[in-house]
């Protein structure tokens, strides 16, 4: 039997149980995520309590500038690398995607770090804390490396729902036992980004030891330069998003005070919460979606309905509870945070229905519409936040998410109109496939899992 065959022989044996998998994924995901909240939800008050307003707000100002670097070492990896391991039937295959895409990791880490630290000794203000920035940017190094799309396209849910809870419980421990003031600004950074790190190691030592998935294989320049341009696409979707949440803080750094900063920081965390715990979940469906069977609609209503449904339920609860809550969670101090959180609470029930679609578009490896999209929205987010956050501080630039929020979903609506307009018609509409979802099987075969152009 030819290998094309047997591969979808297998595909379809797979698709007759993928509503029933899909919903088991999500909830294993769903809780590994909700048991590594733990983290978030000690952390964030005992920052709040033994650093201050002033100090927390140095903290998150650094925190978002070296988060920064992370897209850019993912590059769009969690979904092409995760495709082409789905797709992947053989060890050689899988190393090679392995080696391609850790080369790319490597590269992308080194030379986005290399910039931020020149940036970061050039300005005096982020000189005297440079320690701050390089302790970040080397954790953030180490958990790159953390195969996400590997234990997901292998099927390792639950590994990965494990790793990722354990970890962040370890640094919990580890945080609450050494920050006890403004002095330990820097280990409050290493402990904020210890969990992936060490979750790579970990996961590295079974992969290597116990699971066998992999083994090391030599790769080349070009086949690193073609796994990047796999991922280009995505990456630009990424990015954007990304960059609305980063903008936000970094912008409020710049126009207003420390103060501002924490307020919206810690209003953002309830939100960047929700956000987190749905993302996970929709990506431990993706190797499915991606080997055929996104047209399984109980899936697509799964995805879908659950997805927007948890948006607006969380949001309409932080818009209610925040008065009360916020000031008994974080403190008196921290009073100021409770309008902001509600402005949050608001733009999460926006951002089910644009993440809702999102999801509907990734599936069907539309990823050159997420991209124009996301692109879209990220300007006007950023042409709209720096007034917005000299006039308004915080609170300004939560009304801009918002905006944003609903930016997104309306072009998302219109270019579904389009394409129903199109099929009507008779026409094909110009975003059906993606660069990352469209790599022929022939090519994968040709180069034992590498990509050829």
């Amino acid at each position: 039997m030819r290998l094309g065959d047997r591969r979808r022989g297998e595909q379809g044996r797979q698709g007759q149980d993928s509503s029933l998998r899909a919903g088991s994924d999500a909830i294993v995901v769903g809780i590994g995520y909700l048991a590594s909240f733990a983290y978030p939800l000690v952390s964030l008050p005992l920052f709040s309590r033994v650093l201050g307003a002033h100090d927390l707000g140095r903290l998150l100002f650094a925190l978002a500038l070296v988060q920064l670097i992370v897209p850019l070492s993912d590059f769009g990896f969690g979904r092409s690398a995760l495709r082409r391991i789905a797709v992947a039937s053989t060890v050689e295959e899988r190393s090679r995607v392995v080696a391609e895409t850790l080369g790319g990791k490597a590269i992308l880490w080194a030379g986005g770090s290399a910039v931020l630290m020149a940036i970061v000794l050039a300005v005096p203000r982020m000189r005297s804390e440079w320690e701050l920035y390089a302790a970040g940017l080397a954790l953030i190094g180490v958990g790159a490396a953390y195969p996400t799309w590997l234990l997901q396209g292998m099927g390792r849910v639950t590994w990965f729902a494990l790793l990722m809870a354990l970890s962040r419980l370890v640094a919990l421990g580890l945080l609450v036992l050494t920050v006890h003031g403004p002095d330990d600004l820097v280990l409050a950074m290493v402990w904020q980004q210890f969990p992936l790190a060490l979750a790579a190691v970990a996961s590295w030592v079974m992969i290597g030891l116990v699971w066998k998935d992999v083994h090391r294989v030599r790769t080349t320049p070009r086949a690193v330069v073609s796994a990047l341009r796999d991922s280009w696409p995505m990456f630009v979707a990424n990015l954007a998003n990304v960059t609305i949440s980063a903008s936000n803080t970094v912008v409020l750094g710049m126009v207003a005070v420390p103060v501002q900063v924490a307020y919206f920081g810690a209003a953002e965390r309830f939100g960047n919460a929700v956000r987190g715990i749905m993302t996970g979940v929709s990506d431990a469906m993706l190797p499915r979606l991606t080997r055929g069977e996104d047209g399984d609609a109980q899936v697509q209503r799964f995805v879908l309905v659950g997805v927007a449904g948890a948006f607006a339920a969380a949001g309409i609860t932080l818009v209610v509870a925040a008065p009360w809550f916020v000031p008994w969670y974080l403190g008196a101090e921290m009073t100021g945070a409770a309008p902001v959180t509600q402005i949050i609470g608001v733009s999460l029930v926006l951002s089910g229905l644009q993440m809702a679609q999102f999801l509907h578009a990734t599936a069907r490896h539309r990823f050159r519409l997420v991209a124009r999209i996301a692109a879209i929205a990220t300007v006007c987010h950023v042409v709209l936040l720096f007034p917005a956050a000299w006039f308004g501080g915080a609170v300004g630039a939560a009304c801009v998410a918002i905006v944003s929020e609903a930016l997104m979903a309306s072009l998302y609506a219109i270019a579904s109109l389009r394409r129903r307009r199109a099929a009507r018609a008779g026409r094909t509409s110009d975003d059906q496939e993606g660069t990352t979802a469209s790599i022929p099987e022939t090519e994968i075969d040709r180069s034992r899992g590498g990509l050829v152009r």
